[in-house]
Parts: structure tokens; sequence; C-alpha cells
């Protein structure tokens, strides 16, 4: 099958359509699987949200009517309060003594005075109780009666805590039956003899009443859930947190459903769902243990004031069932189309095959022809342009067109490489050239032991612009050279020929590095097409004294190594570079290393060496290599700052020329 390009097509074709049916089954079986559970979700928010806002506004009316009746108890004790106070006020006639005759006649009077469904007890100071309506509390009681805070009462109301308009509080007290009722009380401060008066009312038919309308509150909800659609065999439910059934499941549900385990987690439904219920909208998957074992889809919500969870199972296989019809539909119209679609591709493959073949067979016979002669006009592929107007024709022009042009593009190419290998013996030459013209031997005056000297050159390219140069002026001084040409390849090497050739020449002259650069700048700025310049140090060396004169025309400092100390760049004015505008001015900077010092130069392609990363060898590096190794020779300096770059630069190709020379001075000969 795999023998002919149309068993091929037709493989790659079934492949692809293959892959793209069950692409698009696979995508659209998720893609709808996903709306679908988007809209269920969807649709459970919107039950959750109704539900809530139902609960709010029930729950928040409730509150509402418990409040005002709240509110009108509260004024009935602060009233009955203020009252009891001002027949106090009336007995006891403003006398502050702590209590007298007049108190027990106000307390006498308490105990006949008619008050309704109001009580009152006086408590003293020392949380003893002098009367009640009724002896309805003993002293013993109240020290242990707690609030709905859970705080002591005889603590938090005692005369010492009240504030002057006075306090309420709400407390549960047993009645003589073992029955409990819940009690509101009004707490007020009497400051002629520190007591403490409490007026209470009992609340409990409030309480009553309140969850009585929490009862119809969860019947509404109820009826609500009932009529709403949850797919098939979705539904509502809710309980408490103590697991009381508000909203009970269908009756083909277990009414404790949420007491149940979850497969899936091991914990009940009812834990599952307190952990993942919050104030907006969360979901989980359970597995109940004691139903059918059909994974359902929860969506879950927890109303906090009431302490109510509210929860909507959605079964998973009901919000999957749309997709699988949809895929099953799809995946026979698919296949129908699969085969309708192999089939012309069949037709197709047989028409484009006879042509392809014949085009097969030239293509096994281009390997034999003879591309440096001219080729037979007549070929067996040059009528299927004519025949076939399609892709097929066009692949046969590309043929005929390939066969003209690899015939010219040979004979170029011959042309073009033996062009090229005379260039390249040509620069091969002048890279030898261009070396030859630097002092290469070392030592180069070995009957001069007042200093050791040592340069490299090390182009970028087969030439470069980098030179360096050191010859004798007379026997008392040595001129020394380094300099940088900008760009590189051959017209930077004819300058540097020349800045060489100018240096050798004013030096017999002038003896002054500045003005051999003043000369050479205007010299080369003269007739300079291309803008062309050269950093550029000029020095002289005096061999009896050690002091070095030079000037620097914009070329990178000069490294000082002293005998003592660290190696430093030593820096000078900043002046112009040579060759870039005539009539610039240069400076002589002097200096006199003793002996054991030396003087270091170098080129931008030294502290400007990248690693692979683009990261730069940079000056500091240069200066510690330096300082590292400050007692080497010439020679070694140079070797290891060299082999300092290679390491740093890595894989990296060099991209600039790199030139040092070094100078180190010994003193007089002995």
């Amino acid at each position: 099958m795999f023998s002919t390009i149309k068993g091929k097509i037709i493989f790659f074709v079934t492949l692809v359509m293959v892959v793209c049916a069950v692409v698009i089954i696979y995508f659209t079986h998720r893609d709808v699987g996903n709306a679908m559970l988007l809209a269920q979700e969807k649709s459970a928010a919107n039950i959750l949200h109704s539900l809530d806002i139902i609960i709010r506004d029930d729950y928040h009316n409730l509150l509402s009517d418990k409040r005002t009746m709240t509110l009108s108890k509260r004024q009935q004790l602060k009233d009955a309060s203020h009252m009891i106070e001002s027949v106090f006020k009336g007995y006891c006639g403003g006398e502050k003594n702590g209590r007298d005759r007049t108190a027990d006649q106000a307390i006498q009077w308490l105990a006949s005075a008619p008050f309704g469904e109001i009580a009152y007890f006086i408590i003293d100071k020392d949380a003893h109780i002098l009367a009640s309506s009724g002896n309805t509390i003993t002293t013993e009681a109240w020290k242990a009666l707690k609030d709905t805070k859970h705080q002591t009462l005889s603590r938090v109301m005692s005369f010492d805590n009240l504030k002057k308009q006075g306090d309420y509080a709400g407390f549960v007290l047993e009645t003589g039956e073992g029955k409990k009722r819940s009690v509101l009380a009004h707490f007020l401060p009497m400051d002629p003899w520190r007591y403490t008066l409490a007026t209470s009312i009992d609340i409990s038919d409030i309480e009553a009443e309140a969850q009585a309308k929490l009862e119809k509150i969860r019947a509404s909800l109820t009826e609500f859930s009932r009529q709403l659609t949850i797919t098939k065999n979705g539904f509502v439910y809710m309980f408490d947190a103590e697991g009381t059934i508000l909203i009970p499941p269908p009756d083909h549900i277990k009414n404790d459903i949420h007491l149940s385990k979850n497969r899936l987690t091991q914990n009940t439904i009812y834990d599952d769902i307190k952990a993942a219920a919050g104030s907006e909208m969360s979901k989980l998957r359970v597995v109940s243990s004691n139903a059918d074992e059909t994974e359902m889809i929860v969506y879950c919500n927890y109303f906090k004031p009431l302490r109510w969870y509210t929860a909507v199972f959605v079964p998973v296989n009901e919000i999957n069932a749309p997709a699988r019809t949809l895929v099953v539909r799809q995946s026979l119209i698919t296949t129908i189309l699969f085969m309708t679609g192999l089939a012309v591709v069949i037709l197709l493959v047989i028409r484009i095959a006879k042509p392809l073949n014949l085009l097969s067979s030239y293509a096994k016979e281009i390997p034999e022809l003879d591309f440096t002669k001219p080729l037979a006009s007549e070929t067996p592929i040059d009528e299927l342009p004519a025949k076939y107007k399609d892709e097929v024709g066009a692949l046969a022009e590309s043929f005929i067109l390939m066969r003209r042009e690899l015939s010219r593009n040979i004979l170029n190419l011959i042309t073009a490489t033996a062009s090229r290998e005379r260039i390249e013996s040509e620069l091969s030459i002048a890279r030898e050239i261009q070396l030859g013209m630097v002092p290469k031997t070392f030592p180069s005056f070995p009957q001069y032991t007042e200093f050791d000297l040592y340069a490299t050159l090390m182009p970028a390219k087969e030439i470069g612009g980098d030179l360096y140069d050191f010859f004798l002026m007379d026997e008392d001084r040595l001129c020394f050279t380094l300099g940088d040409v900008s760009d590189k390849g051959v017209p930077s090497a004819l300058l540097m020929v020349v800045t060489r050739t100018l240096i050798r020449t004013l030096s017999e002259k002038i003896h002054s590095p500045s003005q051999m650069m003043v000369n050479i700048n205007n010299i080369l700025s003269q007739d300079n097409p291309r803008a062309m310049f050269v950093t550029l140090i000029i020095g002289i060396l005096n061999i009896r004294t050690g002091q070095i004169q030079y000037a620097n025309g914009g070329h990178n400092p000069p490294i000082v190594i002293p005998g003592e100390g660290e190696a430093y760049y030593r820096k000078g004015r900043n002046e112009p570079l040579v060759g870039a505008m005539a009539g610039m001015t240069y400076t002589d900077l002097e200096f006199t290393l003793s002996p054991g010092e030396g003087f270091f130069l170098y080129t931008d392609g030294v502290n400007e060496a990248m690693d692979l990363d683009g990261e730069q060898y940079s000056n500091q590096r240069l200066l510690a290599r330096i300082q590292k190794n400050k007692d080497a020779p010439p020679d070694e300096m140079i070797k290891r700052v060299l082999g300092s770059i290679k390491d740093h630069s890595g894989l990296a190709p060099q991209s600039d020329d790199i030139a040092m020379l070094m100078i180190k001075y010994n003193g007089k000969r002995p």
C-alpha cells in the first residue's frame, strides 16, 4: 500500500478524516457536555438564588415583626421601672443613707401594687434579692442565672456595672412544672440605696409566634420546590445545622440522604455539603451509599442566620444524556460523509497518479543528466502542462523550470566557486602579509635587559584593523603604539598599514607622541571618504629612567601595574579619535615606571569579548586578571589574559580583533 503514491494518499487522507472525525466527536461530546453542565449550573444557581431571596425576605419580615413586638415589651418594662423608681423617690424624700424605713415602705407598697404581666425584683449591692413579685426568684437562683450570652447576670447587671439609664437582658427561667420560658428584663440602678431594680416580662409568646412563622416559611419553600423542574430526577433538599430535614426529597429518594455516606469521599453527604456550602453557590459530586449509586452533582448554599443548608441534587447521567444523543447522531452523519469522501478521494487519486508516475520516472533520470552541457528540448514531461491545467500541470512546469534553472545555476556555481577560491586565497595571503608587518620575535631586543616587552594580535576575520608596533628610536628610547581601526576587513587593514607607516616615518623627526598624533590625524582626515578613524596610543619609553611619555587618541585607558598595591587604569583627558576631523590637538601624558612595574595596553576586543549570553568580559574582569598575575612576565601575562577571555567566551565566536602589548620595566643594568 505504501509503495505507491496512490496508496499513501488514500491512507493519509483516510487517516486525516478519521482523526478529524474523532476530534469532532470528542470536542462535540466535551463541549456539549460542558454547555449542558454550564446550563445546569445556571439553572441550579437561579433556583438557589430564588430560594435564598424567599428565605431572606421571609426571615427579614419575621425579624421585623419580632423586633416590633420586642420593642413594645421593652417600652413596657422601661415605663414600669421608671414608675417604681418614682415611687421610691417619693417615699424616700431624697435621703441617701442606705436602706432606711422609707425604702421598706416603698417595698411594702410594691408588694400590693398591680403590674399585670410585668414582674419585678429588687437586688442590693451584694446580689441579695430584697423583694420580688410573687417570690418568683430567690437569691440563689439570681446568682446562678445567666443571660442568652452566657454571662452571669448578678455580675454584669450589678449596680456598679449598670449604665445610669439602665440596660436590657434576656434569659431563660424554669417554671415549677419543669418547663422553661423566655424572659426579657430591664435593669435600672437606684442611686440612693445602691439597689438594682429589675422588671421582667415573659416573651415566650414572641418566640412561639416566630417559630410558627418559620414553619410557614418552611411550608412555602417546600411547596415552591415541588413546583420546580430540575431534570427528570433532580430535586431540592434542605436541612439545618442539627440535621433536621426542612425540605424533604421526593418519595423515591431516601428521606435522610444527607446522612448517608458519599462513596467518593467516604464522608457523610451532610459533612461534605457543610464543608462546601458558603455564602456563594458551590458544588460537589456525591455517590450515595444508600441510593442506587447514581452519581450526582450537588449545588449548595448556606443561610447563616437560620443555619439552613439548601442543596440542589442533579444526576450526572441526566446532564450528559443530551450530549450522548447528539454525539450518536453526529457519529452517523460523520460516517456517511467519511465513506462518500473516501470514494471521491480514490477517484481523484487515480486521475492524479498517472501523470505523477510519469514525473517520478523522469525525476529518477535527472541525476544522470549532465547539466554542464545544454539539454535536449524535448522530454517526456513537456506535454503535461498543456494537458493538465491543475496542480499536476503546475508541478510538471515546476519540473521543467527546475531542470532549466538547475543547469544554469550549476554553471554559475562553477564560476562563483572558482572566483571565491581565488578571493579566499588572496585574503589568506593578505592575512599573512598583515601579521608579517607587526613584530613577532620575542624578545625583540635581547641586548636590553632594562625592560621586557610582549605583544599579540588576533584578527576576528581573515584580516583585521587592530595594530601594535614598537621600535627603537635611539639607544635610550623605545617607541611603542597600539590602536584599533574602525570597521573590519580590507579597508581597516589598509588604514592600519598607513597609520603604522606614518608613526615610523614621523618618529624620525618628531619626538613628542602628541605631535605625532596631531600630524597623523591631519593626514588621515584629509582624504577619508568612508569617515574611518583610529583609536590610538603612541608612547615613548626612556630605557634608562623608566619614564613613559604617551598620548591617547580616544583609546581605552592603559593599565599600570605597580610594584606595590593594586593595578589601576591610568585615566587621562578624553581626547579625540584619530582621523575623524582635522585640526584636533592632543596632550602628552607622563609618568615613570619603577623597577618591577608594568604598562599594559589593549584594544576593546579584550574587555568587550562576549559569551553566548551576550555578557562582556568587562574592564573589571580584565583588571582583576592582571592584578592576580601582576608578578608574571609580559608574555605570561598576555597568555593568561587570553586564556581567561577564551574561558569566558566559551563557544561564542570572536566578535572583534584582539591586540595587547605589555612593557615591564626592570631598571638599569647592573
